[in-house]
């Protein structure tokens, strides 16, 4: 049995501010709230941190990481246990614009890309982790390419896989039309990468799979 830990100062910081964050948003989180929710001072949250931006800089960081990589692990973990994987394996690991669980943290991550604008440590954060998701997700396409085709890659996997990457984002524009009664629908989007994934490849466009 594992002994109990007790959250340092620091840890119950962060994790207040976090709180914060997901309840009030990145404009709502105050530093007096976020000492009495965790039960330290003020003048101890500016010791770990220096100011408001540091804070916001380390907690953000934290959930960019987070909701970044933890997805990754998932895609990486389900499409390394099969066998004989197909493009629709690779569709199923990939977003789709009607999902509600990604949702609200496409949301944020565009929150915390916007906030990375205003506060520089921040910025060079993210800096760092979208090079290690990058290259990390390079090796995963290319992984998957070599695993469909049994072939060398003909195409730039870096390439792809910042497309893949990107189109994520973009999802929020899907958002505001589905709010008006339109949008674009898993399945059309679905269809369109099948095609564009078959294409890159040199395979035939095999069937939509319900």
């Amino acid at each position: 049995m594992e002994p109990h830990h007790t959250p340092s100062s620091r840890e119950r910081i962060i994790a207040a501010a976090r709180a914060e964050v997901e309840t009030k948003g990145i404009l709502g989180l105050r530093v007096q709230d976020v000492a009495q929710n965790a039960k330290v001072s003020v003048p101890l949250i500016y010791k770990y941190f220096v100011d408001r931006d540091g804070l916001l800089a380390e907690v953000l960081g934290e959930m960019f990481e987070e909701y970044v990589l933890e997805q990754l692990d998932a895609s990486e973990a389900y499409f390394n246990a099969l066998e004989s994987p197909t493009v629709d394996d690779l569709l199923a690991v990939l977003a789709l614009p009607q999902q509600d669980f990604r949702r609200p943290r496409r949301w944020q991550r565009m929150q915390i890309l916007a906030a990375s604008m205003e506060i520089p440590t921040l910025r060079a954060r993210l800096s760092l982790v979208q090079n290690i998701l990058h290259d990390r997700l390079t090796a995963f396409v290319d992984n998957a390419v070599r695993r469909i085709t049994h072939a060398e890659p003909t195409m730039s996997t870096a390439a792809l896989s910042m497309l893949l990457q990107s189109y994520g984002f973009g999802f929020v524009l899907n958002d505001l039309l589905e709010e008006g009664g339109g949008g674009v629908t898993d399945e059309q989007f679905a269809s369109l990468m099948r095609s564009m994934l078959n294409g890159a490849m040199g395979l035939q466009n095999s069937p939509a799979i319900d």
